[in-house]
């Protein structure tokens, strides 16, 4: 557990040419992957409270980000989306953290980083079916 969590906080330290804080990456994937979104179906989607999403979409929509775009569904509403800036910001640390992680495991035999690899995917999938039970 110790050095999960210790990888957690290296992977979260800002890297080399970041634009994107790691507490805004959540929203950022979220929107990313399924497309624009309210604020409220985000917060949904987050497990958070509507007033924190909003709050943390204002600052990445004042840095370009995110953009808000018409609700076709209700014109009183508006829906989030990644902007191409945002898209590229989170490629690119993205980007970073793989070749921090390819590096480090640069001396690793093929089979060991496969193993991880398969390890790594279990426990998720061991864990992701533990909390859904509950």
């Amino acid at each position: 557990m110790v050095a999960m969590v210790r990888v957690i906080k290296l992977m979260k330290h800002r890297m080399p040419g970041d634009e994107i804080d790691f507490s805004a990456m959540p929203l950022l994937r979220t929107l990313q992957h399924n497309g624009p979104m309210r604020v409220s179906a985000l917060a949904g989607a987050l497990d958070l409270d509507a007033s924190t999403v909003s709050r943390h979409a204002k600052g990445l929509e004042d840095r370009g980000l995110v953009e808000r775009t018409d609700d076709p569904d209700d014109g009183r509403a508006s829906r989030l989306a990644v902007s191409d800036h945002g898209a590229s910001c989170l490629e690119k640390g993205a980007a970073v953290r793989r070749a921090h992680i390819a590096e480090a495991m640069s001396d690793w035999p093929a089979d060991d980083r496969e193993t991880l690899r398969v390890l790594l995917h279990r426990l998720t999938v061991n864990l992701n079916n533990s909390l859904e039970h509950q």
